[in-house]
């Protein structure tokens, strides 16, 4: 593996975004390396979720802590920083700028779903992974609502011991 020189931060706001950014920043100062955030806007209010009724303010808190997130991380890394916002499909855009910034690593937040409700939302963050020409390193929001996949066997062995036990 060679030496990290350029990674690509993917941030949409989100408390797994921003945790990812937090850790891409960390790696930054640790080895020298340049960031470049990257934020994709949705061309449409139904990609980014706005159907619901209190979507606009979400949307716009979510812009909110992205951008104080961005400042923070420019105050540490100064000009090794760079932004960019681009419109567009958020997984295709995120490949294709990795394709051309041709950064040595992407660091994106997950909300780590399973099931139903990842069939139904779907992963950029895994498309990425499948699909990006460098390795990706995914973060999750720590303490949020999503558990990882040790904690739902625990779950699910210990509501089987609770079942068969009666």
């Amino acid at each position: 593996m060679g030496h990290i020189q350029k990674i690509l931060v993917p941030v949409d706001g989100s408390a797994p975004s921003i945790a990812a950014l937090e850790y891409a920043i960390e790696l930054a100062e640790d080895t020298g390396a340049t960031a470049v955030i990257l934020h994709v806007q949705a061309p449409d209010a139904f990609a980014i979720g706005t159907s619901t009724p209190n979507a606009p303010a979400a949307v716009a808190d979510a812009e909110r802590h992205r951008d104080v997130a961005v400042e923070e991380a420019r105050a540490r890394l100064g000009e090794r920083l760079t932004q960019r916002t681009e419109t567009g499909d958020p997984l295709r855009t995120i490949l294709e700028i990795a394709e051309a910034e041709r950064p040595e690593l992407v660091v994106m937040g997950t909300h780590g779903r399973v099931g139903r409700l990842h069939m139904l939302l779907g992963s950029v963050a895994e498309g990425v992974v499948r699909n990006a020409p460098c390795p990706v390193l995914t973060v999750r929001e720590p303490g949020g609502e999503a558990e990882s996949f040790a904690e739902r066997i625990h779950r699910n062995r210990s509501l089987g011991d609770q079942i068969s036990s009666r």
